[in-house]
């Protein structure tokens, strides 16, 4: 008897969520990430039923929804144990074996398009490697993929390695043929991702702060503009030979020499060992210089420590050097596959439930890729699709939605990714949108594992997209972050961002934080964020030196030094709500970087050991549109913690005092009477003073300091 189930898709695509601002109320516990994720796993698993569906998910921000008639669906059945030839009808074999599920996602995939309509895929339990990614289109609009109640069907991405010899030196080999332009991204033993072979070696104890060579100051050419395609090295530092066959630099660097807010993956080109100066095939954009610092990765002559890796293309040969104790019959899959499924017009489509893990790293590097490109999951063009209970780790960039509108990314666990946990926008170039996307009760943790320039969930050209009750945790540098980059071509607008908890942020950079937003589009965002937790925001900076800043560290009387906010506007971000957010334990609390009728209220900030509040007009420069507004910062409880007692800085030389205005804030803690400092100078005592001198130059109205409680 063939099996029908109930569709899940009808109640999906019903979903009705009101705006932002007119959201029921729900409990804060069921829509935490733990607890939704679980109820939305039960609740979509195949074999779910609309009354189940809606059970579950009574209490949370899911429970909104129709679920109204349900017509029959053809299920098609996977399993490891399948078998492409049978009619996938059963979740199981028949006892004599001579029908039962497929083997492949692909054979039930065209099962379904052949039978038409909307159907469903049921993944049973167990491990499937993927040689190729699996593309649905428009023929599959409407398909759900879930797993099977209470299975776990796990994708990885790339062929688990067999064979394993012993060396008598203690390293292991295995033959590995690939398909062509295919590439050992990342090698995984007993699930754990391993090290690509490296100079200097990764620490063993994980301090960000080891396992890195820092640029010399280069001594020919010195007047010449270089970018990041050339940079110099120390005498001694390097004790490798001048073919640079393979060699890639992992270098951090920034726009400014000093400035250290991003990194890149560069292929070396040449080595020019009379200059001690590396050439690499980068950008005129990005800057390294003196103090950068960098490691080496790419040639068998690395490959020298316990848990590193190589891959000789040419013979189709992988290496390794286990870790004590470990057996070859460890299962080890070599991570080749940057992107598993590819929606491309696949309206409707489901994917619940599944777990995908051990692909290749690419996905938000400057090197090969399109910057935020590829994605576990990735979709385009792709309209109302649902991601809901998912597990994504040990890939490059877990979700990617490009020009694809209404998307819900819900309940998933991201983790351990190199790049983005979660990116929605569009490609460079034809910039279409991603209207109406909501991304709620997600767990983004260790984030940004290679390419630090990342975010837990990145956005661009999206309006009216909802991002809530989210937990990052561990990101290189952003917790959540976006806005547009490039002008109005991937404006946003009407943002919320609510409800989030962030811990530890911006923890391998020199400036970033935990929530941002840029406004390049150079008009009123009309955003929100408002009622989140950020905690542990930090910053990563080197000395040309090679010597760190301190944990903590900010010092707003010196160039270059760390720079790192719980939250901040960036780059002309006007028109942003920043409300009821409880900042503890960062650096800086709150950030405005340009724009205008900006308003920062309600706020609580303590343990802070930088300034409270930071405005800059640099990146709004000469710009004062018609209807702009000094920025507001009022009805703030703030603790001045920190030893410098800075309260706020504000640098508006081009504007002057009116581009901020202060009010009715409550300050405790370590003010004096330089705890203000504005520059121009507008207070009686000069750039610095106290609240008193503040409020004498009429930039402030009745904020008070109060005694502690």
């Amino acid at each position: 008897m063939r099996l029908r189930f109930a569709p899940i898709l009808s109640i999906l695509l019903a979903m009705l969520f009101p705006q932002p601002s007119k959201l029921a109320p729900v409990s804060p516990d069921a829509d935490a990430p733990d607890r939704l994720r679980t109820a939305v796993r039960e609740a979509t698993c195949a074999e779910a039923s609309p009354a189940t569906f809606s059970d579950k998910l009574k209490g949370t921000s899911l429970s909104n929804i129709l679920t109204g008639a349900s017509a029959a669906r053809a299920v098609f059945h996977v399993s490891p144990d399948g078998k492409d030839t049978w009619s996938g009808h059963l979740p199981k074999a028949n006892s004599r074996r001579t029908d039962g599920p497929f083997a492949s996602i692909e054979r039930a995939r065209d099962a379904a398009r052949q039978k038409g309509g909307q159907n469903t895929i049921a993944m049973g339990n167990g491990d499937y490697y993927l040689a190729e990614p699996i593309v649905f289109d428009a023929r599959d609009a409407g398909l759900i993929i879930a797993a099977r109640c209470n299975e776990a069907p796990v994708l990885h991405g790339g062929p688990i390695v067999r064979n394993w010899t012993a060396q008598a030196d203690g390293r292991w080999k295995a033959s590995l043929k690939l398909p062509a332009g295919r590439d050992v991204g990342d090698l995984f033993v007993s699930g754990a991702r391993q090290t690509q072979a490296r100079f200097p070696n990764a620490p063993l104890d994980g301090d960000p702060r080891k396992g890195w060579l820092f640029a010399a100051k280069c001594t020919q050419d010195d007047d010449l503009w270089h970018g990041n395609t050339r940079f110099c090295f120390h005498a001694g530092d390097l004790a490798i030979s001048k073919n640079a066959a393979g060699l890639v630099a992992h270098i951090v660097g920034g726009f400014h020499p000093g400035s250290q807010w991003g990194s890149d993956t560069l292929p070396v080109v040449s080595i020019d060992s009379a200059n001690r100066a590396i050439n690499t095939q980068g950008t005129g954009y990005f800057f390294t210089a003196e103090g950068s610092r960098y490691f080496l990765t790419g040639a068998a002559a690395l490959l020298d420590a316990p848990g590193e890796w190589w891959y000789d293309r040419t013979k189709g040969q992988l290496d390794y050097i286990p870790t004590d104790g470990l057996p070859t019959s460890s299962t080890a899959v070599a991570g080749i596959l940057p992107t598993f499924f590819r929606l491309d017009g696949a309206d409707g489509m489901v994917v619940s439930g599944l777990q995908f893990r051990d692909g290749d790293p690419r996905g938000s590097g400057k090197f090969g890729t399109d910057t935020r490109s590829f994605g576990a999951i990735r979709l385009d063009h792709s309209d109302g699709v649902r991601l809901l209970g998912n597990s994504i780790d040990n890939v490059g960039v877990g979700i990617h939605v490009s020009e694809s509108k209404d998307v819900l990314i819900a309940g998933n666990v991201i983790g351990d990714v190199a790049g983005n946990g979660i990116y929605v926008g569009t490609t460079y170039g034809s910039f279409g949108k991603s209207d109406g996307a909501i991304i709620l009760s997600n767990h983004i943790h260790d984030i940004g594992r290679i390419y630090f320039e990342t975010a837990g969930i990145w956005f661009q050209a999206t309006d009216s997209i909802r991002i809530a009750h989210n937990l990052v945790e561990n990101t290189a540098q952003f917790g959540i972050a976006g806005g547009s980059l490039w002008g109005a071509q991937d404006a946003v607008h009407d943002a919320v961002i609510e409800h989030n908890e962030i811990r530890n942020a911006n923890q391998q950079t020199a400036d970033g934080g935990a929530i941002k937003l840029m406004g390049e589009q150079a008009d009123l965002m009309n955003s929100s964020i408002r009622y989140n937790l950020v905690t542990g925001t930090g910053q990563l900076m080197n000395r040309v030196d090679g010597t760190f800043w301190p944990p903590g560290y900010e010092n707003i009387n010196e160039w270059p030094t760390p720079i790192s906010w719980a939250i901040y506007t960036d780059g002309k971000a006007s028109g942003v709500r920043i409300e009821g957010n409880t900042l503890s334990d960062n650096i800086s609390a709150i950030g405005i970087n340009g724009g205008w009728s900006n308003l920062v209220t309600g706020n609580v900030i303590t343990h802070g050991s930088g300034a409270a509040f930071r405005v800059d007009d640099g990146t709004g420069r000469g710009w004062r549109p018609s209807w702009a507004r000094p920025n507001r910062i009022e009805s703030n409880i703030v603790s001045i913690d920190g030893s410098n007692g800075i309260a706020a800085y504000v640098y508006a030389p081009d504007h002057g005092p009116g581009y901020v205005q202060f009010a009715n804030n409550r300050y405790t803690g370590n003010l004096n009477d330089k705890s203000f400092r504005i520059h121009p100078g507008i207070m009686p005592s000069g750039e610095f003073g106290s609240l008193q001198d503040l409020q004498k130059a009429g930039a402030d109205t009745e904020s008070v300091v109060a005694r502690p409680e």
